[in-house]
């Protein structure tokens, strides 16, 4: 059986107390038919069943009360026994009809209803998914607000709410009749306590989602009916479920295909933590380049000889940089980036990232070109010089990723060896600099000689001393004195 999950279980509870759809849909013909609308909440049909024409509404049992022959008394106590089932957690629908005489062509067209029979309440009870609330709450303590926005009941609404455990009491709650009657500025006030919406319409969803993202939040909506679809477009980011409407995916950005909300939790963590890798790799790869770009713009303005040639730095570029680079794909853990927020504001490329890319970058730069012109000045051999500048420059940016794979946290503080893929892929990018220093065809290609032992420990001395310097600008932001 395929369908909406409320349909669906009409059909079932029916067959459970001998009703038959395929028997009835036997013995009555649809004449005339108005689908639900989320503005007036209800549907309704015309059909013909034993030799007479009956008129039946569907929906939310408060909105069809008004058209009803129950006295204002009888009307009061049934809204009485209405909020009762919707505050106790059950989804309520009310049913009513008539029959119908004569001119039953433009009742729905008109919208002529009245004098109808309140036939009675269908309640529903939709069980929430376990462990829900332990995901809600875990991303609230990662920065994530969560809230219900329905065209339910509202007691219906905030029966789910509390066990959820993200109310209690009344006090959050907004309707639709709310958002028509308060001012703008009454809105925002409100919205910044409320954590539900009930009986809104597509409209006012996309009302909603606006006002959070003037407030500068960053908002993602959750639906699977036509009825979300235009707030699912209006969101930054629209998530529709697997067995949502067509009308819906299409709206979305992403469809959770499992229908349950603890993979959205996982899909934020996950986004988080490829955000924080994405930054650390491009400090990584600038920090390298801006090293080059220092090198060999110095070299030229000086009009010295190039510390570092061509081959050389396509032989740190291809075979020692990039593996690293890869291996900060799989970076996890140490800053544990899914239970941060981390905003954008205007650009990925932020203060710190100029930082340690501009000044500690710069400043390793420099001091890496400064060193070249000294041993050139003392009257070390020039190829000798070189090799260990190319041997320094490329091992260094090796050491640093050692450094990198937190921003925020001190490399003594973690094991810089527990990403064993960039252990590995530095492990190779170090043999393959001393294969180009020390193997004599990689030495004629590169133009580079063996560096003796004392050298070795002056390109060891390079690299920590950049490390150094890393931990230092880490050290500025963790003490905030850097904003």
């Amino acid at each position: 059986m395929s369908g909406r999950a409320l349909e669906i279980s009409l059909v079932k509870g029916a067959a459970k107390n001998g009703v038959l759809l395929r028997k009835i849909l036997e013995q009555i013909k649809i004449i005339d038919r108005l689908p639900f609308d989320s503005k007036h909440k209800f549907s309704a049909s015309i059909f013909e069943i034993d030799s007479c024409i009956r008129l039946a509404l569907f929906g939310a049992p408060e909105i069809i009360l008004r058209f009803t022959n129950l006295s204002r008394e009888e009307q009061k106590k049934m809204v009485e026994k209405i909020e009762e089932r919707a505050f106790a957690g059950e989804r309520v629908l009310g049913v009513a009809s008539r029959l119908v005489v004569a001119g039953h062509e433009d009742i729905l067209r008109q919208q002529n209803f009245n004098n109808l029979n309140f036939d009675g309440l269908i309640t529903f009870r939709d069980p929430l998914r376990p462990h829900v609330s332990q995901a809600i709450n875990e991303i609230a303590a990662a920065g994530v607000k969560t809230i219900i926005v329905t065209g339910d009941h509202l007691g219906t609404a905030e029966a789910v709410a509390r066990e959820l455990g993200m109310i209690d009491g009344k006090g959050a709650a907004l309707t639709g009749d709310d958002l028509m009657h308060l001012t703008k500025e009454e809105l925002e006030a409100r919205s910044r306590e409320a954590v539900l919406y009930a009986r809104v319409t597509p409209e006012q969803k996309v009302t909603i989602v606006k006002l959070y993202q003037e407030r500068g939040e960053v908002v993602a909506v959750t639906g699977d009916g036509i009825n979300d679809a235009p707030a699912l477009h209006t969101a930054d980011i629209g998530v529709a479920v697997g067995s949502g409407t067509d009308v819906a995916k299409s709206a979305a950005d992403l469809v959770v295909l499992d229908d349950n909300f603890e993979t959205i939790v996982a899909a934020i963590k996950e986004g988080r933590r490829i955000l924080h890798n994405i930054r650390k790799v491009i400090i990584y790869l600038l920090s390298s380049s801006f090293d080059e770009l220092c090198l060999i713009g110095g070299a030229l303005i000086l009009g010295i000889a190039m510390p570092i040639n061509a081959l050389q730095i396509l032989f740190v570029n291809l075979f020692s940089d990039s593996f690293p680079a890869i291996a900060f794909a799989f970076e996890d853990g140490i800053d544990d980036p899914g239970n941060h927020p981390y905003k954008l504001r205007k650009n990925l490329f932020d203060r710190e990232m100029k930082f340690f890319v501009l000044i500690i970058g710069g400043l390793s730069s420099i001091f890496l070109f400064v060193l070249y012109i000294a041993l050139l000045k003392i009257g070390f051999n020039e190829e000798l010089t070189r090799t260990f500048i190319f041997a320094s420059f490329a091992s260094y940016a090796l050491l640093l990723a050692f450094s990198l794979r937190s921003l925020g946290k001190s490399i003594l503080s973690y094991n810089p060896f527990s990403n064993k893929p960039l252990t590995v892929s530095i492990g190779i990018g170090l043999s393959l600099i001393a294969a180009a220093i020390y193997l004599p065809w990689l030495q004629q290609i590169l133009n580079t000689n063996p560096l003796p032992p004392i050298w070795l420990l002056g390109v060891v001395g390079v690299g920590l001393l950049n490390i150094s310097a890393v931990e230092f600008g880490k050290w500025l932001f963790r003490r905030r004195i850097i904003k």
